[in-house]
């Protein structure tokens, strides 16, 4: 079953589903006219699905569908969470430098301060299981970009393994980077890390989190498929 979460998009997309409703009965569409943010699209609307693989991605597709299934087919032979990689070796990126700069910066602190190995948090294509969607996801807090890491770092946290895969990334947003846009990223993802760091020494005691997400990552080539 495919479901989409339409979160207060201002650029035609509602009009585009309703289209799509009409040639695909089975499309399950979830409306929001207020923008609350990746994260709290994703957990009210998986919160109403019950399925064996749930995979989201960003709507521009930068990945590909060819990488969408290889996630689904990753968590259907039984990973728990799957998230793709542009920094995994063999994974192909085209997008703006200063953006994959900044992106690689981030991931370099998000595996400091967590004391994990995930080479990409923010990757907008991630799978999860059933039972992994149950376990983690009630527990996540944010309702923004910053959830793709807080999702991650929690299930980790939580002893399920992060199993990364390289893909082919094709960046949608055009060939340079608005600074504004990149100053207010670094603050939300900034103000994220420093909030989920404090909420999960607090949870357990002051204790280094590392303790408890001892970074069961697992990287794997996504074979190619022919045809």
């Amino acid at each position: 079953m495919l479901s989409i979460a339409e979160d207060g998009s201002t650029d035609g997309t509602p009009e585009v589903l309703d289209r799509l409703r009409a040639e695909i009965p089975t499309l399950q569409v979830w409306t929001n006219p207020l923008r609350m943010g990746r994260g709290w699209a994703i957990r009210r609307l998986w919160s109403q699905v019950s399925a064996d693989a749930y995979v989201f991605a960003d709507a521009d597709l930068a990945a590909g569908p060819q990488a969408i299934l290889g996630v689904a087919r990753r968590v259907l032979e039984g990973a728990d969470v799957v998230t793709g990689s542009r920094y995994c070796p063999g994974a192909q990126v085209h997008r703006p430098r200063l953006r994959d700069f900044s992106s690689r910066a981030y991931n370099e602190a998000s595996r400091f301060l967590f004391h994990e190995q995930i080479r990409d948090h923010q990757c907008g294509l991630k799978g999860f299981s059933r039972r992994a969607v149950e376990k983690v996801l009630p527990s996540t807090r944010t309702d923004n970009w910053f959830w793709d890491t807080e999702v991650l770092v929690r299930a980790l946290r939580e002893g399920f393994p992060v199993v990364e895969v390289p893909i082919e990334w094709n960046e949608r947003r055009g060939n340079r980077t608005p600074l504004g846009r990149l100053l207010s990223d670094i603050y939300l993802h900034g103000t994220g890390l420093a909030r989920l760091s404090w909420e999960l020494r607090r949870s357990y005691a002051g204790r280094p989190i590392g303790r408890y997400a001892p970074s069961p990552v697992v990287e794997r080539a996504e074979p190619k498929v022919q045809g």
